[in-house]
């Protein structure tokens, strides 16, 4: 069963290399979002580092953000964007989580821990 959602940061230290990192996101019941899948494939520098970030993606169930989550993502940019400056990305990350009960492991807890209910871990 899927505990925790990673998000793009953490991804950027995997694919950088960060051996200590990998090993124990890798013992964990992950998944990642739509969201996180289109950040990492947006930075890539070329389409063979495209192929690469896919390729190790696999590893992890893709959750999509649907109606429930969009809704929640609305109700979250409603409720933070302006007094906390929650962006579009981080609200359907912090929607994902929410609506699937799972704990969002991120080096950038500061955009995230406002958010009532939100699990966050930083490794």
């Amino acid at each position: 069963m899927i505990e925790y959602l990673i998000d793009t940061n953490i991804f950027i230290a995997l694919l950088k290399g960060n051996a200590k990192l990998k090993s124990f996101v890798e013992t964990l019941a992950c998944a990642i979002d739509t969201i996180v899948y289109v950040e990492l494939i947006q930075g890539a520098k070329n389409k063979a580092e495209v192929r690469k970030i896919e390729k190790y993606l696999t590893r992890f169930e893709l959750i999509h953000f649907n109606k429930i989550i969009s809704q929640r993502a609305i109700k979250l940019i409603r409720s933070y964007s302006k007094s906390h400056g929650l962006m579009l990305g981080d609200a359907i990350i912090a929607a994902t989580c929410l609506e699937n009960n799972l704990t969002l492991i991120t080096y950038n807890a500061k955009d995230f821990r406002f958010i009532n209910g939100l699990k966050i871990l930083m490794p």
